[in-house]
């Protein structure tokens, strides 16, 4: 364990699964990184069961972590996480969003508005609701960081995935413009874009011949898994990154940069 995290608090929305006798997740292994590095770990999912779950462990392991319920859409939600991190810990300085839902790969004709809206309202609205009530307490401890977890489809698209790709586009401009705006409050706002990751959210279609063939199109000839996404989300909270902000940090093992195999 080092200290890189001492003092520090976090709030880690979307990390349920920091248990490692099962699959990790990169916020759940944000999570259990951060609480190992001195700090203090609220974690924040719909996920209840998972969320109590990885709590109850991280515990039981000697580190500060509490779980609260956290509908990202939801104002109020997100209000009383907030209002319960500060009220256990007493400051704020860490908040990592990653929360998302995929859409079903419909065409534009084809897309429910229901559906459209769904993503949106987790991606985009939660953003907006989460950034809007962290920033506060974070002024009152003196600055902080935000980390937005979006997704390598920020940059590239495929034939479908409309809405999820869109959503996490917004993400990057939100985070830029956040950046500006709270600049001045020591409040610094990034986002990482993940690759094609292996996590209880993708597992379910990341069987081996899947895997296999999304190797071949990753010029580091893999599909990450938790720890090389978790490296990037950390960087960014951490104060090894006091000066960046307003950025996109791709962490995709070099898909976006290669057109592909001409053969």
């Amino acid at each position: 364990m080092n200290n890189r995290f001492e003092g520090k608090v976090a709030l880690v929305v979307g990390g349920a699964n920091a248990d490692e006798s099962r699959l990790l997740g990169f916020a759940g292994l944000s999570s259990l990184k951060i609480a190992r590095d001195g700090g203090k770990v609220v974690i924040g999912d719909i996920d209840d069961e998972a969320g109590e779950r990885s709590v109850a462990k991280m515990k039981e392991a000697g580190l500060t972590a509490d779980y609260v319920h956290l509908d990202v859409t939801s104002e109020t939600d997100w209000l009383a996480a907030v209002d319960t991190t500060v009220a256990f810990h007493g400051r704020l300085d860490i908040m990592i969003m990653a929360a998302g839902i995929p859409d079903r790969g419909a065409t534009i004709e084809s897309t429910e508005v229901d559906e459209w809206r769904r993503v949106m309202d987790v991606t985009n609205m939660g953003m907006f609701l989460g950034t809007r009530a962290v920033v506060g307490p974070m002024r009152k401890s003196g600055g902080g960081s935000v980390v937005l977890i979006s997704s390598m489809m920020a940059k590239v698209v495929r034939d479908q995935a409309n809405a999820y790709a869109t959503s996490r586009a917004g993400m990057t401009h939100f985070a830029r413009s956040a950046a500006v705006q709270y600049g001045a409050d020591n409040i610094r706002v990034n986002t990482v874009l993940p690759g094609w990751t292996l996590t209880p959210f993708t597992s379910s279609m990341f069987n081996d011949e899947w895997s296999e063939r999304l190797s071949q199109r990753v010029p580091l000839g893999r599909v990450a898994d938790a720890s090389d996404i978790a490296g990037p989300i950390l960087f960014l909270a951490s104060d090894e990154a006091k000066y960046v902000t307003g950025t996109e940090l791709l962490a995709d093992g070099g898909v976006v940069g290669w057109i592909g195999s001409l053969d």
